[in-house]
């Protein structure tokens, strides 16, 4: 079949379209600056990038020893150049977010474009609105360019790596070239390398592509992987992100959240439907070692990601950077279709095949959404559990308070919001927080300690594991306790005898409970700040009633069923003996 459509009009069409999509685009800007930015890590970013601006290097803390806790090198260098612009922080992360997801689009339309066949596609921008629209009513793909993280920073560069890869084995690109944007990558999320090699030693198999070619690219590749890890080493102490010590460690013992990397994965892969659909609906003999070089490397990605531990993989978040290696294969394929000069009924599947095909596009397109059923998403939650391998939970803490009932719950932005601006900020410089949620807080007060009891943000925890000890050593002047989903760090913590000598501690304040150190320095001032939080977040509720007098723990794990895995989350980790 030959599709023969006017340029003219096509490009008015385009025109049009585009105009459309930008103005989307920017109402979804706007509405996002009006509501609150809630992915806490992409507030590490903007401490670090101040921190630089004040001559202490890439550093967490005011001490200045230089912190690897940015997965993302790349990122933080933009986030850096961002912080020059007169927005918000809030702002310029999600500006930041959101131009890189503009990007992508961009990038995924000359991916197309530039290896096209059809005079008709070989213009950026008549493809651009066929790529931008799906994307467009993409709830992941829209989410994700909106949170301030680096994910869209690699969806931009990774499209840029599947069009000059293309171009390449056309014979059209040096390989140097593309070792430039694969170190870039490697910078902007390291796994990106497992696709970046496979996506062009897979073309110099099947296709056109020189292994000699290929040989050089991943030489230069290699070169700039080892170079940055020995000025990492050199520069920081280590030479991978204090993360990969925190996650190969066991650092997650008993956390107690289901981050569902499966289920993830099967969310990308619906998102993409539409592109599989025409996939599977318009390959042809001759199109299998294009779309096996494409696939094959995101598919083999997706399978290492779902081994990973996922922490803030919200919408996706790990697999929406390979949306080109869907997108560019599947308009290649139109692409053949609209070309006058192609030749496809020859090489066209059989009448049964191209049946199956079609109807598995349909599944694509009509089933992956109805996948969230009760029974399905059991079955997925499961998988998810056996993946993440973290089988073992460990029972709540009891404490004993005067208060027969319970503080209320907050929202998650209110307590990051209410610890940070109005308990921490406010205190005099140099005073120190411990907390594992520490993104906003470590933007909300740049003149502050924040000690990441995560170990993300760590060298000390990260390299040598959490100590209780050790962070009573360090005498941070408030302990916002662990997440909930700490069992076991939980635990360890409030069971220690140093903690309740040396601190007041409140069950429930800001969910987790807050300890406040008796001899700090800063103590007149601590209280005062506490006293308004109190006021704002409990009023009517006496502040003395939920002083902590005792704590225990029986130290028991066992093996949650997800419907145990949700009571929890609902419950917390901390129980009140008279609750």
């Amino acid at each position: 079949m030959q599709i023969a459509i006017p340029r003219k009009g096509a490009n008015i069409v385009a025109g049009v379209l585009i105009v459309a999509l930008a103005a989307y685009a920017a109402r979804q800007l706007s509405l996002a600056f009006k509501v609150p930015l809630i992915f806490d890590d992409s507030y590490m970013f903007y401490r670090y990038a101040m921190n630089m601006r004040h001559g202490l290097g890439m550093s967490w803390n005011l001490d200045g020893v230089h912190t690897y806790g940015e997965t993302s090198l790349l990122w933080g260098i933009i986030i850096l150049l961002l912080t020059y612009l007169p927005l918000s922080i809030p702002h310029l992360l999600i500006f930041g977010s959101w131009v890189c997801g503009a990007g992508a689009v961009f990038a995924m339309a000359w991916a197309v474009a530039r290896n096209a066949q059809s005079e008709w596609m070989k213009s950026t921008w008549r493809v651009l609105p066929i790529v931008a629209i799906p994307l467009a009513i993409s709830p992941i793909y829209v989410a994700n360019s909106l949170t301030g993280m680096e994910t869209m920073l690699a969806a931009m560069l990774l499209a840029v790596f599947v069009g000059l890869a293309l171009r390449w084995e056309g014979g059209h690109v040096q390989p140097q070239w593309m070792s430039l944007v694969a170190i870039a990558l490697f910078l902007t999320r390291p796994e990106s390398a497992l696709p970046v090699l496979l996506l062009p030693f897979l073309l110099a198999v099947f296709g056109r592509g020189s292994k000699r070619g290929f040989a050089m690219f991943a030489g230069l590749f290699l070169a700039g992987i080892v170079l940055d890890l020995l000025v990492c080493r050199m520069y920081f102490g280590t030479p991978l992100p204090l993360s990969f010590y925190m996650k190969s460690g066991h650092a997650y013992e008993g956390y107690h959240r289901t981050l569902h990397p499966l289920s993830n994965a099967l969310e990308m892969l619906a998102n993409c439907g539409l592109f599989l659909a025409v996939i599977l609906m318009w390959t042809r003999r001759p199109d299998l070692k294009l779309v096996l070089s494409l696939l094959v490397p995101a598919l083999v990605t997706f399978a290492y990601l779902c081994t990973v531990t996922q922490i803030m993989g919200w919408k996706a978040r790990y697999y929406v950077p390979y949306f080109a290696f869907f997108v560019v294969p599947a308009l290649l394929l139109v692409d053949k279709r609209v070309d006058n000069s192609a030749r496809q009924e020859a090489n066209a599947w059989s009448g049964n095949t191209a049946l199956a095909l079609g109807c598995a596009a349909l599944a694509l397109v009509f089933l992956f959404p109805a996948v969230r059923g009760p029974r399905v998403i059991a079955l997925l939650e499961a998988a998810d559990m056996a993946l993440e391998r973290r089988p073992y939970v460990y029972d709540p803490v009891r404490v004993e308070i005067a208060a027969t009932q319970p503080l209320p719950k907050k929202v998650w932005y209110d307590n990051i919001h209410g610890l940070g601006d109005v308990l921490f900020a406010p205190l005099p410089s140099g005073a120190t927080i411990a907390a594992s949620e520490v993104g906003y807080l470590g933007a909300a007060d740049l003149h502050g300690n924040v000690i990441d009891i995560a170990g993300l943000n760590d060298n000390q925890i990260a390299l040598h594991g959490f100590n209780m000890d050790a962070l009573l050593k360090r005498a941070p002047d408030i302990i916002w306790l662990p997440h909930s989903d700490y069992t076991y760090q939980l635990g360890v913590m409030l069971t220690d005898p140093g903690l309740l000598a040396q601190y007041d501690l409140y069950a429930g304040v800001a969910d987790y409970g807050v300890a406040l150190r008796k001899d700090s320095p800063i103590r007149p001032q601590i209280d005062r700040q506490m006293a308004i939080l109190w006021q704002e977040f409990y009023p009517g509720y006496k502040m003395a009633d939920y002083k902590v007098t005792a704590a225990s723990w029986s130290g028991r794990k066992y093996k949650p069923t997800p419907e145990q895995d949700r009571q929890a989350k609902k419950n917390g980790s901390i129980v009140a003996g008279q609750f």
